[in-house]
């Protein structure tokens, strides 16, 4: 059997974890990271499409985001597909994975325990570059663009838990 020859290469990526606290029950935080909850709190959030059994965030939720959308934590990409491959509302952890074609491949991780005082909200973001564009969206990824936009989580769900 002949192999056809496929490009192997080491990935171009970088991960950033901040954790914040909110004075708020952790149940809620939780289900604030969501598609749908997210319009409530997310500035200039939109979807052009949900696949969820439940109308929320699930397990196999698959959404997608237009182009040139541009968020908090991604300015002006090209159309995205997100998925939902671990959704455990029990222990509050999820998954996301977010696609955007010939760009980057992006996995967000999100965790919510209970604290003293609320909650704690701890968040992950590893973009991989599947081009050069997405070589300038991993390098975009600083440390001071990720506390910025975690402080604008904070924000932004502390209004909104009020």
């Amino acid at each position: 059997m002949t192999v056809p020859l496929v490009a192997v290469e080491k990935p171009y990526r970088r991960k950033r974890t901040a954790s914040f606290d909110i004075a708020a029950r952790p149940d809620a935080v939780f289900a604030m990271m969501c598609p749908v909850r997210e319009y409530e709190w997310e500035p200039g959030w939109l979807t052009n499409l949900i696949l969820s059994e439940s109308g929320l965030a699930e397990e196999d939720c698959i959404f997608t985001t237009p182009a040139g959308a541009s968020f908090a934590s991604d300015e002006g990409s090209a159309e995205a597909i997100w998925v939902t491959p671990f959704y455990d509302p029990e222990k509050r952890r999820l998954t996301m994975i977010k696609v955007t074609p010939k760009e980057c491949v992006t996995r967000l991780d999100i965790a919510v325990d209970e604290t003293d005082d609320g909650a704690s909200v701890t968040a992950s973001y590893e973009h991989t570059a599947l081009s050069a564009k997405g070589r300038i969206i991993v390098d975009a990824h600083t440390e001071q663009s990720y506390a910025a936009l975690m402080t604008g989580w904070r924000e932004a769900l502390s209004a909104s838990l009020a």
